[in-house]
């Protein structure tokens, strides 16, 4: 891959924000550049941010534990491998950057760079996305990581193309990703219904599918309804799996159910 390098621009102004600011406020901007640099591959990846000209970053990319095959990639839904957003809404543009680790179904990793005024730097968080990956967008006047559990699909119920992932919805405050999913009820049901449907037309491998289903629905308080709609599932045999072909249903509707308790779903 060639040489190639990427320059992102933010520039934040308190009374753009939509903001009430009282007239004696001083209102200020913060102007934020991120640059990355290199071929591709994190030991030959530098990123430099500068605040209001100088420049405050400039380091090797680095992900602990990384193999070999570890690059920067666009982050969802851009065409770009950083970004430079005020994610937290306190008038101070943090920089974004994606990062894949590589191999068969992983890794999406967004690391987050914050300033620290105290020592005058950048710090980075990070969270791992595994092969969901997230879409970095407005929800709600805030910006979220619009996500989905991969951890669910993972487990192999069955096999992993006949699998879904329930939504997820993380907020970054305080130098951390913040799970909000539940804040968002209407885009969990909707989620919901999406999963049902597929598994009402996949019942001779659908497992996976209403896997991410019963999740959603969990995360709506229905807990009832989920065992209750496994039961009469078991019942009337619509549960079946790719890998566990000779497996009851009954049997897993409750290796579903473990499932859902294990990932912190249910209680």
């Amino acid at each position: 891959m060639g040489r190639w390098r990427l320059i992102l621009i933010a520039a934040v102004v308190a009374g753009l924000l939509a903001i009430p600011v009282l007239a004696s406020a001083v209102v200020t901007t913060v102007t934020v550049r991120a640059s990355v640099r290199g071929t591709g591959q994190l030991r030959r990846t530098r990123l430099t941010i500068t605040r209001n000209g100088r420049t405050l970053y400039s380091r090797r990319v680095l992900l602990r534990n990384c193999a070999v095959g570890c690059t920067v990639t666009d982050l969802f839904p851009r065409r770009s491998p950083i970004l430079v957003a005020d994610l937290e809404g306190v008038h101070e543009p943090n920089v974004v950057v994606g990062l894949f680790t590589g191999g068969a179904h992983c890794c999406f990793v967004d690391q987050v760079f914050s300033y620290d005024a105290r020592r005058g730097t950048y710090v980075m968080s990070q969270h791992n996305f595994l092969d969901a990956g997230a879409s970095i967008r407005p929800l709600h006047g805030r910006y979220v990581f619009l996500s989905a559990d991969a951890r669910v699909a993972e487990d192999a119920l069955t096999d992993y193309a006949d699998s879904g992932s329930p939504i997820q919805i993380w907020r970054f405050a305080h130098r951390r990703f913040i799970d909000v999913t539940r804040a968002y009820p209407g885009l969990i049901k909707a989620d919901a219904a999406r999963w049902l449907h597929l598994f009402r037309r996949h019942t001779k491998n659908g497992i996976g599918l209403l896997a991410a289903w019963a999740a959603d629905e969990d995360l709506l308080g229905h807990s009832a309804l989920v065992r209750s709609t496994l039961a009469a599932d078991a019942r009337h045999n619509r549960l079946h799996s790719a890998l566990e072909p000779h497996t009851s249903a009954q049997k897993l509707a409750a290796q579903l159910q473990k499932l859902l308790r294990e990932l912190g779903y249910t209680k």
